[in-house]
């Protein structure tokens, strides 16, 4: 009995100790400016994330379950360099989302993070809040695409028609797309200014 008391006390004392030490540990941790600035951001993107799933389910008219799949979902043929390009890429959108989704709401339209798999690439993409019943191929002609993939380039000499000819590289670039402007791959695919022109004008 006499052991077993004393196995009781230094158990509990024990208890007591760890207690004591985490209580006067914990605090400290947590003052520690560091790891409040973790705990902050951890916070906030775990909020920006919510948003960005939640107001993307409402414009889009999908459920968050199905949209979060489509933006974590790694697609046949995507290497794991370019998933956690794309996630990591993502991310960094969503951490500025809720400005970016304001001032574009200011401007009646929407923002949002796109993929495309197949020409290892990303973009931000501007689209207008009216068009969003429309099918992907009509709004598309309506975007603003901020973009960064593959595509082919002509890096040939510039001909008369002010565009540059074959021969043409496959390159990942950025670039700007304005179908209602007519741009495409902007400024790699564009019409040089050149003496041809004032031949016309003149």
């Amino acid at each position: 009995c006499i052991d077993g008391d004393k196995m009781l006390s230094t158990t509990t004392t024990a208890a007591a100790t760890a207690a004591l030490t985490t209580t006067t540990l914990v605090p400290t941790i947590l003052s520690n400016p560091n790891v409040q600035l973790v705990i902050q951001s951890s916070i906030y993107m775990t909020a920006a994330n919510m948003l960005y799933i939640a107001r993307r389910a409402h414009v889009r008219q999908m459920s968050k379950r199905k949209l979060l799949q489509i933006r974590l979902t790694r697609e046949p043929g995507v290497s794991m360099r370019l998933y956690f390009t794309i996630v990591a890429s993502w991310q960094l959108f969503v951490a500025v989302f809720p400005i970016a989704e304001l001032l574009a709401r200011m401007c009646g339209k929407v923002s949002f993070f796109y993929s495309y798999p197949n020409a290892q690439g990303l973009g931000l993409i501007l689209e207008p809040i009216s068009v969003q019943h429309l099918k992907m191929s009509k709004r598309a002609k309506r975007q603003i695409r901020l973009d960064w993939h593959r595509f082919s380039v002509n890096v040939g000499n510039v001909g008369r028609d002010g565009y540059r000819h074959p021969p043409s590289v496959e390159l990942n670039l950025p670039h700007l797309d304005v179908p209602a402007k007519g741009w495409k791959h902007w400024p790699w695919r564009r019409r040089h200014a050149g003496p041809w022109q004032d031949e016309q004008e003149g």
